[in-house]
């Protein structure tokens, strides 16, 4: 018989690891105000020493595919409603989900559970939306707002929550000068930085969890 939960769960991980985003090598948008000691493991490729848990990111990309086609429906022909732009600006590359022409509007969707609703929106995924801004910005795309949207895996339509800003350079600027200190770390050959997460997310969630610390990096206490 066949074992049916391998079966989705070999064919998800080789489907998303096809995926462009998963591919990518550049640190992007998404890493920016996240774990220092992560981004710096990235930028100078540690081998990853941790298998992570991926279906909660497997279904995020599924969600994000199907407001995809739905955007589509609405605009078929892409005159006003811009879907996964590619955009970089000096060394940094992002992929955008949704841009609304006429009203310079940058839009990221989240999926979340509905009890870390309470957290959202992350300093760091502010980081993300507003740096999106800048790239479209720098490619000569008029924004004037970023909004992040949380979608609740194991909610209801109600619980969807909108957290929209105005645009603001400054802030993207703050979050590429962060990156920019640990990539002169790297230069520098300089010591990494402390770890910053737990190990009950780490050993889950980062590819560079390593409790010997001799490769990756070991977390903090528990």
């Amino acid at each position: 018989m066949i074992d049916l939960q391998e079966l989705l769960t070999k064919s998800l991980v080789a489907h998303d690891s096809q995926r462009d985003r998963s591919k990518q090598v550049e640190i992007g948008p998404s890493s920016l105000g996240g774990c220092r000691r992560r981004v710096y493991h990235e930028l100078i490729e540690t081998p990853q020493t941790n298998q992570t848990e991926k279906l909660a990111a497997i279904l995020g990309t599924f969600i994000h595919s199907g407001i995809e086609s739905v955007m589509e429906r609405e605009d078929p022909f892409g005159d006003n409603y811009l879907r996964e732009i590619e955009v970089s600006y000096g060394g940094i590359k992002g992929h955008v989900d949704l841009y609304i022409k006429s009203e310079g509007a940058v839009i990221d969707w989240k999926t979340k559970k509905k009890a870390g609703l309470r957290y959202f929106p992350s300093h760091s995924e502010i980081w993300q939306v507003q740096t999106y801004g800048y790239l479209l910005d720098a490619n000569g795309y008029e924004v004037k707002t970023v909004s992040l949207v949380a979608i609740p895996r194991d909610g209801e339509m109600a619980d969807i929550k909108v957290y929209t800003e105005d645009y603001n350079p400054e802030v993207a600027k703050a979050a590429l000068s962060w990156l920019q200190e640990l990539k002169d770390i790297v230069a520098g050959a300089g010591p990494a930085p402390d770890p910053e997460e737990k190990v009950a997310f780490c050993s889950k969630y980062c590819s560079f969890y390593d409790p010997s610390g001799e490769i990756g990096c070991p977390s903090t206490a528990k």
